[in-house]
């Protein structure tokens, strides 16, 4: 299990690149977690959607089984069988210091159309 407290939080939509950015600190990060969607006609949704932690220099696709919100935690659950060579966890806990509607309606937003299992409490 990885886990850290998210300190900063961003969303953004560029160049058909819609990014969610959870990390420790917003100007020298030790822990963060990227998630990017790029808008693929071609590609199942599971596959445009990305996964960036900062123990590796590449990008997961289809890596996320389930995203869940408690309060002011956010639990992602991840395919063991994607990351299991690289990563030494299958689950990520974040502590988020600012929990507002944005997160989850960009989660939402994110998600849509893909297996992935999204649960709000």
């Amino acid at each position: 299990m990885k886990s850290f407290h998210a300190n900063h939080i961003s969303c953004s939509h560029d160049d058909d690149v819609f990014t969610i950015g959870l990390s420790d600190d917003e100007f020298d990060p030790i822990d963060f977690v990227i998630l990017s969607r790029f808008d693929e006609p071609d590609m199942a949704v599971n596959q445009q959607i990305g996964l960036l932690v900062n123990e590796t220099e590449f990008e997961f696709q289809n890596a996320i089984e389930s995203i869940r919100f408690f309060d002011n935690q956010m639990v992602i659950q991840l395919a063991a069988d994607v990351v299991a060579d690289e990563l030494e966890y299958s689950s990520i806990h974040i502590e988020l210091a600012d929990q507002n509607e944005d997160l989850p309606r960009a989660i939402k937003r994110m998600f849509a159309g893909s297996s992935v299992q999204l649960k709000f409490n």
